[in-house]
């Protein structure tokens, strides 16, 4: 664990200080990540290629700080918080414009297409999106 933690530490560090843009949440969030890391060793899981897990668990991790964050802010639309958001990388924001604009060409209603991109982009649960948007679980489903 030693050895992983010390061959990894600086590029997440750094990953995340470009992320978050603040050294105390860079800590933080590199502090997450590892935890996470070690958590899945725990789990007696196989692992194909170790990096490849690590950059997962990070981009996990940064997206539900990401989501975190919205959350917390219930009083203006969820685009408008992802979009005026500084944690959220510039390229981030194009992908999330495209599936907006690609979910836009499908016969939704507004509240539809939201949802749709918060539970199967953002992994949302219904109880998430209900609060976050003011509405029933029954209307999200």
């Amino acid at each position: 664990m030693d050895k992983i933690y010390d061959e990894y530490f600086d590029k997440i560090y750094n990953w995340s200080l470009k992320k978050t843009n603040n050294k105390e949440e860079a800590e933080d969030l590199t502090n997450s990540i590892f935890l996470s890391v070690f958590e899945y060793f725990n789990k007696d899981i196989k692992i194909e290629k170790l990096e490849n897990l690590i950059w997962k668990i990070a981009r996990n991790t940064w997206y539900k700080k990401v989501q975190g964050y919205i959350k917390e802010k219930n009083n203006i639309s969820f685009d408008e918080e992802y979009h005026n958001n500084d944690y959220v990388e510039p390229l981030d924001k194009v992908i999330y414009k495209e599936r907006c604009e690609s979910i836009d060409n499908l016969d939704l209603k507004e509240i539809e297409k939201k949802t749709f991109n918060m539970y199967y982009y953002y992994g949302f649960s219904v109880k998430e999106i209900s609060n976050t948007l003011k509405i029933t679980d029954s209307t999200v489903k």
